[in-house]
């Protein structure tokens, strides 16, 4: 068999030299040669402890026959980041990790490639990048799975909250640091519905992790068993030239979607898998997540929409578990194919008759309900499709007049009073200056927050994680103030918050234009975001237009913030959010 690894056994006559020297033997240097890539480091729980996948993966590459050299490349952690300008490296991140993996493969000349990874940015990275060399090799994923559960119930996602209640005087800073010390237990991605899970889960979805291997608890047995079977899978889809383009599909994109509906996923999926589609140059549309969500019940109960952990998730069944339940829906592509070599149909019936099933309910009866009334039962967490949590998905596209080409509106995890409203504009320049009205107690119940020039053109798109949080943890807010903003939102955002508004501010969208006094409506039924009533008292929708135009003719772009370095590369170079916010190549 031919390898493109002989480019370099032809061509680099120091290649045998410098691998042999501690890398490899002689006898392996003339075998397939494997990248096992991981983001291991200290930056987050999440990745403390994938060198230890990356030790078994390897075991699987040469076990198969392969030789496997490992490269690691750590990634940056958003909870680190939060509240402060290093938000705003968080998601170009995703791209420059992503090159990074193409240029090992390239470099050097890779036969196939393991990706070990877990977290938020990180794990789109992988996929983007396996997406762009979907002609080149095959390549496995491994999920770095879920961190344990805190204390009490308490996990990662209750700090923001937390700190937002004493940062408003309505709790004191000694709760804040019990929840800091109690609520991160052991390694694993954190430990609720964010984009850390998400992402692990549409891996899976997409077929490029194997079955079962997602939100696996990342200090139990199981996940260094799925590392190891990902060493012998990648030699097995070697052998065969399956490779990573015969298994990414519009098929496996369309199915990512409709468990990310089923799941409760968060609102950076919007962002990934367009990218995703993109690196694959597959056709990709947002719109899909209202079209197939419509259709697709919501299923999962899990935190910060619902009440239970992401490791509670594998134990009911994870993935696969949506899968059986949606088997006859219509709605996935049961032929389309995975990393196993087989289909989603396939995988499916190798996971009913092994014990899997079986096993994680038996997990599950070790904890309470969260009112502690009985042993947790696998439709606490994963409900049946005749009992849903909802019958239309959990995430909607809005557009308007606000949104010519979109925002998102992850309404699973909002309040229903907040699916309709109608409020007062109060626009912020910075979440710094929101995050501060808000814990000052200084807007009012009813209000409409605009936070803008937190795009990917602006600044890097942060999360505005704080201020959503915050809204969230004071009473008289929760259910009446929405917050809106061409940046994103974390994956534990709950409450009625509206991201990724298109086009953004400093791209011109009428984000830019919007006067504190102005109305802003909200509408999940009619899929709208509008300004209806102008700050000078206008309130016709020919009015409105007239004076949005006037505002936008004077209007003109700030001077950018970053010009140089991998923000001004970033900055100058990423689409819209709702294509992907990635950077594009021309």
């Amino acid at each position: 068999m031919t390898l493109r690894s002989d480019a370099i056994r032809k061509n680099a006559p120091e290649a045998l030299a410098l691998y042999v020297s501690g890398a490899v033997t002689e006898e392996d240097f003339g075998k397939p040669l494997i990248l096992a890539h991981s983001t291991f480091g200290q930056s987050h729980p999440g990745s403390y402890h994938l060198d230890r996948l990356v030790k078994q993966a390897t075991l699987g590459i040469h076990e198969a026959g392969g030789a496997a050299l490992s490269f690691t490349t750590t990634d940056l952690c958003d909870g680190v980041a939060t509240g402060h300008d290093g938000m705003n490296y968080i998601l170009p991140s995703r791209d420059y990790i992503a090159g990074i993996i193409e240029a090992y493969v390239q470099g050097h000349a890779f036969d196939g490639a393991v990706l070990v990874t877990s977290c938020d940015k990180a794990m789109p990275a992988a996929l983007i990048a396996i997406a762009r060399l979907k002609k080149e090799i095959p390549a496995v994923v491994v999920p770095g799975g879920s961190g344990g559960i805190g204390s009490c119930y308490l996990l990662s996602g209750d700090i923001a909250a937390t700190f937002a209640r004493v940062e408003a005087g309505l709790e004191s800073p000694g709760e804040l640091l019990h929840v800091q010390r109690h609520s991160l237990p052991c390694e694993g991605a954190c430990q609720y519905m964010g984009t850390a899970s998400t992402m692990q889960v549409m891996a899976e979805a997409l077929g490029l992790a194997p079955p079962m291997s997602a939100l696996a608890p990342a200090n139990e047995r199981y996940v260094l068993t799925m590392a190891r079977q990902a060493g012998l899978l990648v030699m097995d889809l070697h052998r065969r030239n399956i490779r990573a383009g015969d298994i990414l599909s519009e098929a496996s994109l369309r199915n990512a979607v409709v468990i990310h509906q089923a799941t409760g996923g968060s609102t950076n999926a919007l962002l990934h898998l367009p990218a995703i589609a993109a690196a694959a140059e597959l056709e990709f549309d947002v719109s899909w997540f209202d079209d197939l969500g419509q259709k697709t019940p919501y299923l999962t109960n899990l935190h910060s929409a619902g009440e239970y952990a992401s490791r509670q998730f594998w134990y009911a069944g994870g993935v696969q578990r949506i899968i059986a339940l949606l088997a006859d829906s219509g709605l996935l592509e049961l032929n389309a194919l995975t990393v196993t070599g087989k289909t989603l149909k396939q995988n499916l019936e190798d996971v009913r008759a092994s014990d899997f099933f079986r096993t994680g309910e038996g997990y599950l009866a070790n904890y309470a309900t969260r009112d502690r009334s009985r042993s947790l039962g696998r439709t606490d967490v994963i409900r049946n499709v005749d009992d849903p949590e909802n019958t239309y998905g959990s995430v909607a596209i809005l557009y308007g007049n606000l949104a010519p080409e979109g925002a998102v509106f992850k309404y699973s995890a909002c309040d229903p009073a907040m699916y309709e409203h109608r409020g007062r504009a109060v626009v912020f320049e910075s979440e710094e200056d929101c995050f501060a009205m808000v814990t000052g107690l200084k807007v009012e119940p009813g209000d409409v927050l605009i936070v803008r020039n937190e795009g990917p053109a602006s600044c890097g798109m942060p999360e505005l994680f704080n201020t959503s949080s915050a809204i969230v943890a004071i009473p008289q807010y929760r259910s009446s103030i929405a917050l809106i903003t061409d940046g994103r939102f974390s994956g534990a955002t709950a409450g009625p918050v509206i991201g990724h508004v298109s086009p953004e501010a400093v791209a011109g969208g009428p984000i830019a234009c919007v006067e504190t006094g102005d109305t802003v409506e909200i509408s999940l039924s009619r899929r709208s975001l509008n300004i209806v009533a102008v700050a000078d008292g206008f309130s016709t929708g020919g009015e409105v237009a007239r004076i949005l135009l006037q505002r936008q003719a004077v209007w003109r772009r700030p001077p950018r913030r970053y010009t140089s370095g991998m923000l001004g590369a970033y900055t100058r170079l990423a689409v819209s959010a709702m294509k992907g916010a990635y950077m594009r190549g021309e």
